[in-house]
């Protein structure tokens, strides 16, 4: 009985500690660790968050820059972080749902070392560009091409993995174009020689070929979302040629596993309201990402299962190797 009541005793101790803390919350700047370099529309976005955030907290929010290692460098550091509601992350999707089927060993584990605080952003989509002489505008008539001039097309891709490559990977497969794949270490040099017609079709998010489009020099014909893209309602989905292909990118905000609940209710109401707010919206719509709302912290966990949950079929499906 002593045992059990010290036990007893212990947890009420605990639990009226950390409500104490939680109510005192924040007492001093926040880190928001960013897994990419600055000016990436990763980085962009998170400082838009940061800012509204620190405004409704009426504390510093600032940003931590920890790029390397496909972002694993800055998961490990928020996973090995106190609990204590100063260290989150702005969390890619492939962070938190592909990366576990993708590497054979990462040094910290999606499902257990991280508070779900709130979505970020639910689309990030990839989009299908192609050179403006490939007399193509769909992807029927680009499936149609390829089967016609076997081996004439490739396609580039960022080489360092991520979701472009799987997007293009599938829309390959299933739609047996037969096209050759040429990865690029760097988006720019992708771009150029799309745009010159040394390759004739490339998959990557929507910033790096927005200027290109606009000029004429790409022609964009569908991306990778389930739903057509705010603002480019036109063009079409992969999805409308092959039903239920999707793959989109997201961010979501979390924290240290252990973090105190008041705490990640705290940041999840403030980083709501952040995210209703018209300009923000739109400026995340310029960096490619589509912001419905920050739901809730379980919504959030259950979004993030359901994602890793579909990745292992879809990396079984590519035959993906882990690294």
């Amino acid at each position: 009985m002593t045992a059990i009541l010290r036990a007893v005793l212990g947890a009420v101790i605990l639990s009226l500690a950390t409500q104490a803390h939680a109510q005192s919350w924040p007492t001093r700047p926040i880190k928001l660790i960013v897994p990419t370099g600055a000016g990436h529309a990763v980085d962009l976005m998170a400082r838009i968050l940061a800012t509204g955030v620190s405004q409704t907290l009426g504390q510093t929010v600032y940003v931590e820059n920890i790029p390397g290692a496909s972002g694993i460098l800055g998961a490990q550091k928020t996973a090995r972080a106190d609990p204590d509601g100063y260290t989150l992350l702005f969390a890619p999707a492939s962070l938190l749902s592909s990366n576990m089927y993708l590497f054979k060993s990462l040094s910290y584990d999606p499902t257990k070392d991280f508070a779900a605080i709130a979505m970020v952003c639910d689309s990030g989509p990839m989009v299908v560009s192609v050179n403006p002489d490939l007399p193509v505008t769909t992807i029927p008539e680009l499936i149609a091409h390829g089967k016609a001039n076997p081996g004439s097309l490739s396609y580039a891709v960022d080489g360092s993995g991520g979701f472009a490559i799987a997007a293009a990977r599938l829309l390959n497969k299933r739609g047996g174009i037969g096209m050759v794949e040429v990865p690029y270490r760097s988006s720019p040099q992708m771009v150029q020689d799309t745009m010159a017609g040394s390759i004739q079709v490339m998959v990557t998010s929507i910033p790096p070929v927005a200027g290109a489009e606009r000029a004429g020099k790409l022609r964009w014909i569908a991306v990778s979302s389930a739903q057509r893209f705010p603002g480019q309602e036109k063009l079409p989905t992969i999805a409308e040629t092959f039903p239920g292909f999707q793959i989109d990118g997201w961010f979501a905000v979390v924290a240290p596993a252990g973090t105190p609940a008041p705490i990640v209710q705290r940041l999840n109401h403030e980083i709501d309201s952040v995210f209703k707010s018209p300009d923000v919206r739109q400026n995340a719509l310029s960096l490619g990402m589509g912001v419905s709302d920050a739901g809730t912290p379980e919504s959030t966990w259950s979004f993030i299962h359901s994602e890793q949950v579909r990745w292992r079929a879809l990396v079984q499906e590519l035959g993906m190797e882990p690294q």
